[in-house]
């Protein structure tokens, strides 16, 4: 896959996928009005194009989305962006996705946990009721009768599940059972799937399957697949120097390594900066063009009482890193208050121009003096920030750069 066309039944639908693609550093282009052709989309990009068929007959929307598969080169892969309450043409419209890639598997994820749609047992939940029992019942347009996800295919196509308990076990554990149903020919696979991990997940195991993958989802599992298997803008690399060793961090930076291209350099117990700077060059002599996030971070085993020293020698990595790196650079995140002061102290640095507050009391801005005067840089303590505290910084600071 070298490109990507996500067909979307309305307008709305069409803005929110693009802004979760363009969150995950994707090139994205919205068409809003597509004429009777499509652009040719560059390496690289994702056309998130607005079919406008959910207010149209069966017949017109099968037209539309055949239409426009077939203009599609087969180097680009192609999904369909669906209602988080499965109002609209689901089974026709996913059927003329499937007609223009034969061997594709439509994986359908209505997931959005963070508007609180949530799958379970291939029942898709609205507030944690049953569709059928919420308003969307009384829809005046699309009244939805069911929330069984599989039930919206039968009669035209096997639908496959892959059920909780497979999303559980893993990013293995779901590429097995998706390259089952495609060996079993099955085109249609329905997701559980309950929190936005379990969304990572699935896209994890997907990316590994052989046969093509046709995302279904109102989203972000597209948003999540892309991320991993499109290659986006490279804004650079984030430089992450983290002194703190709280579970927090680590869960941070764990949610951080699930969604990005990570690099990690870790600073051994009790190691000074003459014996940690060759093994950082050499560590960065390999480091890949496209990593999103350089991490050098302390052993969770630091020798208690050596937090000034090791807050140092992590300072004076971060700088060697960056002048090594140069350009590559797109920013630099600094966790741990002495860390931070040291790196900006031993850079020369006296003055930060505040830009945004990311999350509450992490900050981002630029550094106005010093060695790296220029540079954005995000600030938080150790305690600070969401789940996803760390990967929103990163992402900030790729956007600045941008």
């Amino acid at each position: 896959m070298r490109s990507f066309a996500a067909l979307c039944d309305d307008l709305t639908g069409s803005s929110v996928q693009s802004i979760l693609l363009k969150d995950r550093g994707l090139s994205v282009r919205q068409i809003i009005r597509p004429s009777g052709e499509l652009p040719v989309p560059e390496d690289g990009e994702a056309l998130v194009i607005n079919c406008d068929t959910r207010r149209r007959s069966p017949a017109e929307a099968k037209e539309i989305f055949r239409r426009f598969a077939a203009l599609l080169p087969p180097s680009t892969g192609i999904g369909k962006r669906i209602d988080t309450t499965l109002r609209g043409h689901l089974c026709d419209e996913t059927a003329e996705l499937l007609s223009a890639r034969p061997g594709a598997l439509a994986l359908v994820v209505p997931a959005y946990p963070a508007s609180g749609r949530t799958t379970v047992g291939g029942y898709h939940l609205l507030g944690g009721s049953l569709l059928e029992r919420t308003e969307v019942a009384r829809d005046p347009m699309w009244p939805v009768s069911s929330s069984y996800v599989p039930g919206y295919f039968s009669g035209r196509f096997s639908c496959g599940l892959i059920a909780m308990e497979t999303v559980k076990l893993g990013p293995e554990a779901v590429a097995e059972a998706l390259s089952a149903l495609v060996s079993d020919r099955v085109s249609v696979a329905a997701a559980d799937a309950m929190t936005a991990e379990d969304i990572e997940i699935l896209a994890e195991g997907a990316v590994s399957v052989a046969a093509e993958i046709i995302p279904v989802d109102p989203g972000p599992f597209t948003a999540a697949f892309l991320g991993r298997k499109l290659p986006g803008r490279n804004a650079g690399t984030v430089l992450a120097i983290i002194g703190s060793t709280s579970e927090k961090t680590a869960r941070q930076i764990a949610w951080t390594e699930g969604k990005l291209r990570c690099a990690r350099f870790t600073l051994l117990p009790g190691e000074r900066t003459a014996d940690a700077l060759p093994r950082l060059r050499a560590f960065l002599a390999d480091l890949p063009d496209n990593a999103d996030f350089l991490l050098i971070r302390p052993s969770p085993e630091i020798v208690r009482g050596s937090e000034n020293t090791t807050a140092a020698v992590l300072a004076d990595l971060g700088r060697e890193a960056f002048r090594l790196l140069g350009r590559k650079i797109c920013g630099i995140l600094l966790s741990g208050g002495d860390t931070a002061a040291m790196f900006f102290e031993g850079s020369g640095a006296a003055s930060l121009a505040p830009g945004e507050e990311i999350q509450p009391l992490m900050m981002g801005g630029r550094i106005l003096d010093g060695e790296f005067a220029g540079l954005s840089a995000v600030t938080k303590g150790g305690l600070i920030g969401e789940e996803d505290g760390v990967y929103r910084a990163v992402q900030w600071l790729k956007k600045e750069r941008t």
